[in-house]
């Protein structure tokens, strides 16, 4: 394959998300919004169910909504 084979992403390609059916660990917690340890802790706690490819862990995109969908609302007392 040469280098002109290759695709090229245009500006309006890179301003709309694209989503994956599956991510590694540090994208997840970038998706998330926590960290890497948070999703760590949550895959040995069994909260978040993870897949192994080889050496690689991926989360899927339905295991991370089934994990953030499971947190516990946030109930703040009335402003005084």
């Amino acid at each position: 394959m040469s280098v002109s084979d290759h695709v090229t992403i245009s500006a309006p390609m890179l301003g709309s998300r694209c989503r994956r059916m599956a991510m590694s660990v540090a994208e997840a917690a970038v998706e998330a919004g926590i960290g890497r340890d948070g999703i760590y802790a949550a895959i040995r706690d069994g909260r978040l169910e993870a897949r192994k490819w080889g050496r690689r862990t991926l989360i899927t995109d339905e295991a991370l909504q089934r994990f953030l969908n499971g947190l516990p609302p946030l109930h703040l007392p009335p402003a005084a």
